[in-house]
């Protein structure tokens, strides 16, 4: 059997491994073709384009002509492959905006395909649903989608989240860094959009603290992709001046998820990143800057009330969320002092964090997947 499994964003192709793998446990003979990045490649994926760093967030956002033409590029390799080769399935990960695209096509020449980690229908876009019915199977971890995707007839699945299964009690190795009494995770995001938007604001926020906690804080700064550690060097260095004293330390891509073990709290974009905080019971400040325009359009045309993950599933605004001009510098270091300092508030954020777990579906998550996939 030939499986073509096709991810974007770092998140997706995380997945995407973690789904290859499984699928290669439990059928070896399986050949697994795809578009993925360093974990695909990991999980023995014959990698046919990388678009793990192409995605972006909104209107004026998604205007880039250098990531439109690597995605044009991409499609057209694909194109040329499937002349080349009979595939049994279509595996699309997340990444709505190529996915979407792709699930079209696959319709358009009786393609077989399976939606994984599918969008987001019960916060935003209802419409995608419908765009779904022609779906061999529609796989979510999320419930809140999955009641829509069946109102619409599409045939799927909660298969719950994979992070239902992750070991929360592993120790991590000795952080090479001196030790201070708090640490803090600085997230710049899994996008080039993010990065460039929120490094700074991030950036201020850590001389603030440190001043603020006379030095008695360590930044962790992880790197979520290899191609973004030269853009976050140059990011620092160019901060080197407000940086001065200021006691930091990167994170590689391999270690990236040791943040959450040796932070006591996180700021972040919204995404994956805040669902992981919320399963490891870390306090985080949840950020986002987009276009005004895109911005304004968004609150014209849903009506959601959150957009980090752990405030969505627990429908109660648990961290805080700072969109747009909330989201400076000495806002976010005003609620994570309050973090900090006040043990009582931190351990009450921190337990209603963790309820998180209980709405993410039944443990052995990947093991329905792939029997559903193969099946």
């Amino acid at each position: 059997m030939r499986i073509f499994i096709s991810t974007g964003e770092v998140s997706g192709d995380i997945q995407g491994a973690l789904l290859a793998n499984k699928i290669k446990e439990l059928s070896p003979e399986t050949i697994i073709d795809g578009f993925g990045g360093v974990e695909m490649q990991k999980a023995n994926v014959n990698i046919l384009s990388d678009m793990s760093t192409l995605s972006s967030v909104g209107i004026l956002e998604g205007i880039n002509p250098v990531f439109a033409s690597k995605k044009i590029s991409s499609f057209k390799l694909l194109k040329q492959y499937l002349k080349n080769n009979k595939i049994d399935l279509m595996i699309l990960v997340d990444n709505q905006g190529a996915n979407l695209i792709l699930a079209k096509y696959c319709t358009k020449n009786n393609i077989k395909y399976i939606y994984y980690f599918p969008p987001h229908v019960g916060i935003w876009g209802v419409h995608n649903a419908k765009r779904l019915t022609s779906a061999k199977k529609v796989i979510t971890p999320f419930m809140f989608d999955y009641e829509v995707y069946k109102k619409y007839n599409c045939d799927v699945m909660f298969s719950g989240h994979p992070f239902v299964d992750l070991d929360y009690n592993s120790n991590p190795p000795e952080l090479k860094v001196e030790k201070r009494e708090y640490t803090v995770g600085v997230l710049f995001g899994s996008r080039y959009q993010e990065i460039k938007t929120l490094s700074k604001t991030f950036i201020m926020t850590m001389k603030i603290l440190n001043d603020t906690l006379s030095s008695n804080v360590r930044f962790i700064i992880p790197i979520a992709y290899p191609e973004y550690k030269k853009l976050i060097l140059s990011i620092l260095d160019e901060h080197k001046e407000e940086l001065k004293n200021v006691l930091y330390t990167l994170l590689e891509v391999e270690d990236k998820d040791y943040i959450y073990k040796y932070s006591d709290v996180l700021m972040l974009s919204s995404g994956t990143a805040t669902l992981l905080a919320a399963c490891y019971g870390k306090p985080m400040v949840i950020c986002y800057k987009i276009s005004k325009l895109t911005f304004f359009i968004a609150k014209m045309f849903t009506k959601i009330k959150f957009i980090g993950m752990p405030n969505i599933l627990l429908d109660k605004e648990v961290v805080p969320e700072l969109l747009q001009e909330d989201c400076n510098p000495t806002t976010i270091s005003n609620h994570i002092i309050k973090f900090l300092l006040e043990k009582e508030y931190y351990n009450k954020i921190s337990n209603t964090l963790l309820e998180v777990r209980t709405l993410l579906g039944e443990k052995n998550v990947l093991d329905r997947v792939a029997k559903e996939i193969l099946k």
